[in-house]
């Protein structure tokens, strides 16, 4: 296609403007919702911790928080601290709540069971 007269550069100019604009708008809508995806993603972590953190809660469901922990690698550095750091009040329960903690950070440190 050669664009030789002012009414084929209107032309081209008619359908490049709006392919490019809505290429942009497109473009934008992804930056968006990929940010919007990562809040979420930061939300369900915060309060997988903030779960872990209660002193109310049953260990069975702490043991299933630590191993959805598992899901956010982006965290690791922060995750593996809490599992190794953990204090926990003796008993049975408590010693399986410690094992899914250290298995959490051997899963995200790359020393898979």
């Amino acid at each position: 296609m050669q664009l030789q007269t002012w009414q084929d550069w209107v032309a081209w100019a008619g359908i490049v403007i709006p392919l490019a604009s809505l290429a942009w708008a497109a473009g934008f809508y992804v930056l968006t919702r990929r940010r919007e995806v990562r809040f979420q993603e930061f939300e369900r972590l915060f309060r997988i911790m903030d779960h872990m953190s209660q002193g109310d809660g049953s260990i069975p469901s702490k043991m299933a928080a630590a191993f959805e922990l598992r899901k956010y690698p982006d965290y690791k550095d922060v995750i593996v601290r809490l599992c190794r750091g953990a204090e926990l009040s003796a008993g049975k329960n408590s010693e399986m709540l410690k094992d899914e903690m250290m298995r959490t950070a051997n899963f995200l440190e790359g020393k898979i069971e």
